[in-house]
């Protein structure tokens, strides 16, 4: 019995030193591991130096692939190179901008996680796809609507993911369009 008391305290006190540090209070050192976790990609950071590199980051790659959008009248002539690829070079940017956030390591598990891992399929896949079907020579025609139903996919699947971070926002979202074009009945 003090076996499973002793781990059940045990259990108690990590998830309260998670909580302690998420909301910014300090936590004994031996019980530091998350913190040491989200360290690993750069232990010299500060909490402050960690969001302004992942706000940079994501507004550049943001920037970047609207930056793209000077490129969609060349998109259109069939020259997809310059859009496909700054776009591309955008979104790798603002998914980098999270690592400054959690590290690679537990970056890469939530992105694969339950909740996150068709989405995150998708959108790495239509990245890639993107790229592929940019470089190989064919019917321009056939070519400019599969690399725009891949963006549009991409941009799709990029809100998802996101959306998956907010609670709740993803069943918001949907009672929303179940609403304007579905189930008049949706609460």
């Amino acid at each position: 019995m003090s076996g499973a008391l002793a781990t059940v305290r045990e259990k108690a006190t990590k998830t309260m030193n998670k909580a302690k540090s998420a909301v910014g209070m300090s936590v004994p050192e031996e019980n530091n591991t998350l913190r040491e976790e989200v360290a690993e990609m750069c232990p010299q950071l500060t909490f402050r130096q960690r969001m302004a590199g992942f706000g940079t980051c994501f507004a550049l790659g943001w920037i970047i692939s609207l930056t793209s959008f000077n490129y969609f009248e060349e998109l259109i002539a069939g020259k997809p190179v310059p859009f496909v690829v700054i776009y591309t070079v955008g979104n790798v940017i603002s998914i980098i901008s999270s690592l400054f956030l959690c590290g690679p390591k537990r970056q890469f598990k939530r992105m694969f996680d339950d909740k996150r891992k068709i989405t995150t399929t998708v959108y790495l896949s239509t990245l890639l796809l993107a790229l592929i079907v940019c470089f190989i020579p064919f019917n321009s025609d056939a070519k400019l609507a599969i690399l725009v139903i891949l963006l549009l996919s991409q941009f799709v699947a990029s809100l998802w993911y996101t959306l998956s971070y907010i609670p709740f926002a993803r069943r918001a979202v949907l009672n929303c369009f179940r609403r304007e074009f579905g189930d008049e009945n949706v609460v």
